[in-house]
């Protein structure tokens, strides 16, 4: 019974979820979604360089500490309780980002509606398209991120050739 529950974790999952696990994560993903939401400005700005956003007034370190404590957070509350689902906040911010814009602040709320859209609808394709023992989501969402990540690399290689 551990084996199963470990590799459940690390392979990800939203099978065999519900509200209860919902309410356990999050106490721990609303104060972070708020920390990351207290930085936007304060993204707009580091996007200019860390003396720039200094010199408009805001703090790169206290910005990037609200990011990363933020995220931690947010992240840990959810793959707590799903496991690892990787490459969702890979793929949907740059996906979005031509829709929105630059601006980090901007960016923030549609990533997080797209992602919670991109882990429902693997979800769903996962339990309506194969039929028999089911694909872990995790594993889904890597079959799409990791190709979308390899052509992020080779576009910035490209760049800097």
């Amino acid at each position: 019974m551990r084996r199963s529950r470990i590799l459940f974790w690390m392979l990800g999952s939203l099978a065999d979820r519900s509200l209860a696990h919902v309410y356990l994560a999050v106490p721990l993903m609303v104060p972070g979604w708020l920390l990351v939401v207290a930085a936007a400005r304060g993204l707009d700005a580091l996007t200019l360089g860390e003396d720039t956003a200094f010199s408009l007034g805001f703090d790169p370190k206290r910005t990037q500490a609200l990011v990363i404590g933020g995220t931690a957070l947010a992240v840990g509350g959810a793959v707590a309780v799903t496991g690892v689902v990787g490459f969702v906040g890979l793929v949907v911010p740059h996906l979005l980002r031509r829709a929105v814009g630059e601006h980090p602040s901007r960016l923030l709320l549609p990533s997080f509606l797209g992602g919670a859209l991109l882990t429902t609808l693997a979800d769903v394709a996962i339990r309506l398209l194969l039929p028999g023992p089911e694909l872990k989501l995790g594993v889904v969402t890597a079959l799409l991120g990791a190709p979308f990540f390899l052509h992020l690399v080779m576009r910035s290689s490209a760049r800097e050739a």
